[in-house]
């Protein structure tokens, strides 16, 4: 178990209960949202350092001012049709990765490496 807190983002909740079912043994806590505003109460509430958001549900833009707003946080967007455009654009507003929504084995090991990386930058600024 990766012993961090991670808020899930995703417009249909039926993919989110299948998505959180597939990650629970994962994580410490999973915590869902369906709204911008549930994604950050959520974020603030767990102090998550990692952030998995649906780009259906989030803008880039949107998604650019959670990445300034939540510095610590890492970002990772997924879409149910990912391609090399969206990971540029993720990237370009903040994000550490764009993945496809299903591939679950990425998003884990998108989790490993950034939340690392995210966690270490963070404490060297403080």
């Amino acid at each position: 178990m990766r012993p961090i807190h991670v808020v899930f983002a995703h417009r249909d909740p039926a993919l989110t209960d299948v998505f959180v079912r597939s990650v629970q043994e994962e994580f410490h806590i999973v915590a869902t949202a369906n709204s911008l505003d549930e994604i950050r109460s959520s974020i603030a509430r767990v102090r998550s350092p990692l952030a998995i958001v649906d780009l259906e549900l989030v803008s880039f833009s949107d998604l650019g001012e959670l990445c300034r707003e939540f510095p610590a946080t890492a970002f990772i967007g997924i879409h149910r049709l990912a391609d090399d455009t969206m990971w540029s654009q993720c990237l370009s507003m903040g994000a550490v990765d764009c993945c496809l929504a299903t591939d679950v084995p990425t998003i884990l090991q998108a989790s490993d490496r950034y939340v690392t990386i995210k966690q270490s930058q963070a404490f060297s600024a403080a």
